[in-house]
């Protein structure tokens, strides 16, 4: 039976944060005494799942077993060694260099995750701080509908039709006063039948208070999760809603093949990794995950040799 002792209890945990399909080596369940980590797993428990632990060079010390069961979660490996540049999972959390936790800003945010990684340090050294987008002038309803007309547009046509939609509503833009609108006007300025009934959706539910539209008490999954319930808002489109209308600071779009490959460029993971691996490589980086996201696309940028367009 192990010890309740407290480096004991540690290993263990840091075991049980291992997902399917990732690892970790000894030294990172017990920096400087992997030695110790590996004697707690040979007297571990079956409810820890001890193959997700291989040695720093990749190798696994249990043998075949170890392999079919990492094999059977889809590691990524090269022959019998597990490929730690893709399955290693990131230990522990974002704080500043001192250990303080952060206070949730922009700034602190881009320290933390520099001071959290080099890779990251390296890329910021590289292309400067990042900086908030302005946010919409119309507020936050009129950045959902600039997000619902631009969808699927060229940008001088989006801009022409939203345009033309703005100029419908005399003063503020907001949920009323575009329900007051008719639907031949918005059918005039070049709206398709889809996008109207989205906007009339997007306004019934702001009103009725299934979509709220900001705040900071209502958490992000929340928002998320009231947004795609309007007809033409998908998650991809409510998280780049949080992160630039909102500045919400810990948003990860795993979806979006700009974050997945900056991600890959970053870290030198080729291919880069899939939406069902990415989610799990952004903890670390709680609770800057947006700023992590804006940096992947940055690599991207400056990968293509452009000068960096998202500040």
């Amino acid at each position: 039976m192990i010890g309740p002792d407290a480096s004991t209890e540690r290993i263990l945990a840091r075991v049980r944060e291992i997902p399917p399909g990732f690892v970790r080596t000894y030294a990172d369940l017990a920096p400087g005494a992997p030695r110790q980590a590996g004697r707690v797993l040979a007297r571990t428990e079956a409810d820890v799942p001890w193959h997700r632990v291989v040695r720093a060079d990749g190798t696994v010390p249990m043998g075949p077993r170890q392999l079919e069961l990492l094999r059977r979660e889809r590691v990524p490996m090269r022959g019998d060694r597990v490929d730690l540049a893709q399955a290693r999972f990131p230990p522990g959390a974002v704080a500043l260099a001192d250990g303080r936790p952060a206070r949730a800003s922009l700034t602190a945010g881009i320290a933390a995750v520099a001071a959290a990684d080099e890779h990251l340090a390296a890329l910021i050294a590289t292309v400067g701080p990042i900086r908030h987008r302005p946010r919409n002038p119309d507020g936050h309803f009129g950045a959902l509908v600039r997000a619902i007309v631009f969808q699927q547009l060229a940008g001088a046509a989006a801009n022409a039709i939203h345009r033309r939609v703005r100029a419908l509503v005399d003063g503020p833009l907001d949920a009323s006063s575009l329900m007051a609108v008719p639907d031949r006007d918005l059918r005039a300025a070049g709206l398709s039948a889809a996008k109207l009934a989205s906007l009339r959706d997007l306004s019934a539910k702001v009103l009725d208070g299934t979509v709220v539209l900001g705040g900071p008490r209502v958490p992000d999954e929340e928002m998320i999760a009231r947004l795609v319930t309007v007809r033409g808002i998908g998650r991809w489109t409510a998280e780049m809603y949080l992160m630039f209308e909102l500045r919400r600071l810990d948003v990860w779009p795993v979806d979006d093949l700009g974050v997945r490959q900056g991600y890959g460029l970053i870290w030198s993971v080729a291919p880069p990794p899939i939406p069902a691996r990415l989610r799990p490589l952004g903890e670390r980086f709680r609770p800057y995950r947006s700023v992590v996201a804006r940096y992947c696309w940055e690599a991207v940028h400056l990968a293509r040799g452009a000068d960096p367009a998202l500040r």
